[in-house]
């Protein structure tokens, strides 16, 4: 399996960047009134994203990353 590390590098940084778009647009909606029923606060929703994708980003590197060699 050829990985190329280019390609997933942009490929995570449209996401992170479509994914902070969405934040920032419910920090913008939220503030400017919202919905009486949403109540999370935009800090929580942010760190939340965050957790989720390091923990995505923890997962597919240890997937990737080759295996160290240990002396037998």
């Amino acid at each position: 399996m050829n990985i190329d590390l280019m390609k997933v590098g942009i490929g995570v940084a449209v996401v992170i960047g479509i994914v902070l778009t969405g934040v920032a647009g419910y920090a913008l909606y939220a503030t400017l009134g919202g919905v009486s029923g949403l109540t999370i606060a935009p800090e929580l929703l942010v760190s939340i994203v965050f957790g989720v994708m390091l923990l995505a980003a923890a997962a597919s590197v240890s997937k990737i990353a080759p295996k160290p060699r240990t002396r037998a």
